[in-house]
């Protein structure tokens, strides 16, 4: 089964490359990537790709904290409405679990866990970040990094880590960087790459996505999905459906709450467009099922659990009573039209 990451992941790539006098679209074509996709946040690219497209960017631009700067770019906004879903919990500790159960809609193969070392210290262990969980140096720097971004983002702008556990074990002057850049210190060449900071802070009540931060979302996947729903509130509970598809709960009450809003006042908006939840829900997997199809060499498996299904067998079906075909001669039939 391959592993993919929401295109998202690669924010503020180009401008980082170009930076540097570089041509990003040669690195793209070198690892095989087409430079537009990432123009679509939430089409997937295969993560080996993006790894090595890491990897090749920092050699290409002579830069050994590629990832470090690229994640520099990136916030709690990177991971969509994860992060709104994050901002709307209780408490620091509640944000974290949500973050650990979904963050595999937006990177499947990315693992971390919440351990109190002790009475006053938390570790936040980045523990798999690839299918072969081999350690590379450039994912790493930008894990951290962002995973640092969207805790300040949640806890507050003031807010560092007591300090920070990096496998790595880079030159002097990309140590000064990191150090300088993550506002801690910094151990390098240890077994793991971890956050620690105080456990004080589990209890926090996160900082709330302000209205406007969230019509910033909205107006961006309008943006680039060129959605045809002329709704925004309507958008907002379809776009809530798409991150939530891969759970087990993608419930009403859960896209309620991921868009701020009493379930019985999603319904009647539901009602007012002449749907109800569990159609909508059913248009959007249906439209979900096409566009990662589509997208290229996803596996069929792979789109059964993207959209919420335990088995294949059970997508296959279900699709062939939406399309009359069963995804596998969509699928055939998408290659003969290319070809």
């Amino acid at each position: 089964m391959g592993s993919y990451i929401r295109a998202a992941g690669l924010n503020g790539f180009e401008e980082l490359v170009r930076s540097y006098g570089k041509d990003p679209t040669n690195i793209f074509d070198r690892i095989g990537l087409i430079p537009s996709v990432i123009r679509e946040p939430n089409s997937l690219i295969d993560h080996d790709k993006y790894i090595n497209l890491l990897e090749l960017a920092a050699i290409v631009c002579n830069e050994e904290c590629f990832g470090l700067k690229l994640g520099a770019k990136q916030s709690i906004q990177t991971i969509g409405l994860i992060g709104v879903y994050m901002s709307k919990q209780t408490d620091i500790a509640k944000a974290l679990l949500v973050a650990q159960k979904y963050i595999y809609s937006h990177a499947e193969s990315f693992v971390f866990q919440i351990n109190e070392v002790s009475d006053k210290l938390c570790e936040l262990d980045v523990v798999r970040q690839n299918t072969q969980n081999i350690d590379r140096a450039q994912k790493s720097q930008l894990s951290i990094c962002l995973i640092y971004n969207i805790l300040k983002d949640l806890i507050g702008p003031k807010w560092r880590p007591e300090k920070v556990r990096l496998k790595q074990n880079p030159s002097p002057q990309s140590k000064k960087l990191l150090t300088q850049v993550l506002g801690c210190p910094v151990e390098f060449n240890t077994k793991k790459n971890a956050i620690y900071f105080s456990t004080v802070y589990l209890s926090y009540k996160p900082h709330y996505f302000e209205d406007n931060l969230v019509n910033q979302l909205i107006v961006q996947q309008l943006e680039n999905e060129n959605s045809t729903c002329t709704h925004d509130d309507i958008f907002l509970i379809e776009s809530s459906m798409k991150m939530l598809l891969a759970t087990a709960d993608c419930s009403m009450a859960n896209v309620a709450l991921c868009v701020g809003q009493h379930p019985k006042k999603v319904q009647r908006q539901l009602k007012n467009e002449g749907t109800t939840y569990r159609d909508l829900l059913e248009e959007v997997r249906k439209k979900e099922a096409v566009r990662i199809i589509n997208t290229g060499d996803v596996s069929l498996t792979d789109v059964a659990f993207q959209l919420g299904y335990a088995e294949l067998s059970v997508f296959s079906r279900q699709f062939k009573s939406w399309f009359g075909i069963t995804p596998t001669e969509w699928k055939d039939s998408s290659k003969v039209l290319v070809t």
